[in-house]
């Protein structure tokens, strides 16, 4: 893909090397030194969701050699987003959540991944009413759901003052629990319980009566009401209680990490960027 595929300063990221890793979004450069502005946020969202950047990952012969940098780009582009709060990338960039089925043997898109839940916490509270839309649709694959749902945590941990936002959001998808499965339901409750929504334990309490919860994900409600407070371990019967409903919600997300970190895949990128 040639340079002139992409109009200056944009075109910058094709080829651009530091920062080829997950981080953090204070360890991202600052791609404004590049000469990028808001008036380049349509050319970014065009980067970011350019197939052909994204069908460069699978060719495993590096046909592209030193050009393999163009596998990056994407991931850039996102960041450049971020830092820039461009709200006409918020759907562009949910729309790239099914990513997540590719991201198991491929780091770049596992990147990705995590790092568009940096780019929407970012950008906050303009982005739950799309999170929302996205999370209440259930045509669409259920993990990758639960990354909306993590979207979503993610934005009042960032966001504090706009945590009520964040629980009313799941609230309402939670109501539809007879409609939900058990499991999406399990993953909405161990978020709330992370965010310590406790004014939402009766619309809990329902979904669990309604037999509609997945204890696999979240415990009994027994469970829940030792997390929020109401109850200690004594009051449970002689049993373990399951881990912290933060660490049920991203359990797919860390097993997957473990999956990619021992994947040849991250020698061959490491390679790349040498």
């Amino acid at each position: 893909m040639p340079r002139n595929s992409y109009s200056a300063p944009v075109n910058q990221l094709l080829d651009y090397q530091p920062a080829t890793k997950k981080l953090s979004p204070s360890e991202w450069p600052d791609y404004q030194q590049l000469g990028i502005t808001a008036e380049d946020i349509p050319e970014l969202i065009r980067m970011a969701c350019d197939e052909d950047l994204y069908n460069m990952q699978d060719d495993e012969n590096d046909f592209f050699g030193e050009d393999s940098l163009l596998e990056y780009a994407p991931i850039h582009a996102v960041r450049a987003l971020g830092q820039l709060r461009a709200l006409s990338a918020i759907e562009p960039l949910i729309s790239l959540f099914p990513k997540m089925d590719d991201a198991f043997d491929n780091e770049v898109l596992f990147f990705l991944i995590e790092e568009l839940t940096d780019v929407l916490s970012l950008i906050g509270l303009p982005a739950i009413p799309a999170l929302t839309a996205y999370l209440a649709d259930d045509s669409h694959d259920e993990t990758c759901r639960v990354q909306a749902i993590v979207t979503i945590k993610r934005i009042a941990c960032v966001h504090p003052e706009q945590q009520a936002h964040c629980v009313a959001a799941l609230s309402q998808q939670l109501s539809a629990f007879e409609e939900n499965s058990p499991e999406l339901n399990g993953h909405i409750i161990s978020v709330l319980i992370d965010l310590k929504a406790i004014d939402s334990l009766p619309l809990i309490e329902q979904a669990f009566e309604a037999g509609r919860v997945d204890d696999e994900v979240v415990g009994d409600l027994d469970d829940v009401q030792v997390y929020f407070g109401l109850k200690t371990r004594k009051d449970l019967p002689p049993e373990s209680l399951p881990s912290t409903g933060d660490q049920q919600t991203t359990s797919k997300i860390v097993t997957h990490q473990q999956s990619v970190n021992d994947h040849e895949s991250l020698n061959k990128a490491q390679q790349k960027r040498e």
